[in-house]
């Protein structure tokens, strides 16, 4: 876990982003958070109200392959063009604060990095409380003037249910794209 040359990995990030490669990495990754975030039968159903999404994926993988700035772009983007393309109430930027919030912490863990299963479990808890837990909980007191500490139980279980299960996805993907001969970031 080697977070702290934060300001290597944004250069180097940003860097990223002139290589014909990584844009296509991006748009890809971007256009997948994108679907994902729209098909019900893409995410786990623990019980009716906890669901595990995997529009996390991308962003991961754009954090792991691009680094911070990259997966910050996926993480805003997907939230924005989630809402133009079908509009569900009306928008909230909290919600794409929180993945940039979310692009950015994968990419300063896991970029660059061995991707060890204790980054992967560090970066995790810390998107689930703060990110998952704390702001949503927040947006959801703003947005539609919810009760503030029964939205943060019920997303503290719905977190306590998908972390293990993120971490397992992330560490399995993380291993696969450091083997693919092709892929030379690094």
């Amino acid at each position: 876990m080697n977070i702290l040359n934060a300001k290597h990995k944004f250069r180097d990030s940003s860097k990223e982003l002139t290589k014909l490669q990584s844009l296509t990495v991006c748009a890809m990754m971007l256009s997948l958070r994108v679907v994902l975030g729209y098909f019900s039968n893409a995410t786990l159903a623990i019980t009716p109200d906890i669901k595990i999404g995997f529009n996390f994926l991308p962003i991961a993988i754009t954090g792991i392959l691009c680094g911070p700035v990259a997966a910050m772009i996926v993480g805003g983007l997907g939230d924005l063009l989630s809402f133009l393309i079908a509009p569900m109430g009306f928008y909230f930027p909290g919600w794409t604060i929180s993945g940039i919030l979310v692009g950015l912490l994968y990419g300063l863990f896991l970029y660059k990095s061995k991707c060890s299963l204790v980054s992967i479990i560090i970066c995790e808890v810390l998107i689930g409380i703060f990110v998952e837990i704390a702001l949503g909980s927040m947006w959801l007191l703003i947005q539609y003037d919810k009760a503030f500490f029964i939205m943060a139980g019920v997303r503290g279980l719905k977190t306590l249910v998908a972390t293990p299960v993120e971490i397992a996805v992330v560490f399995f993907f993380s291993k696969v794209l450091r083997k693919v001969p092709k892929l030379k970031f690094k």
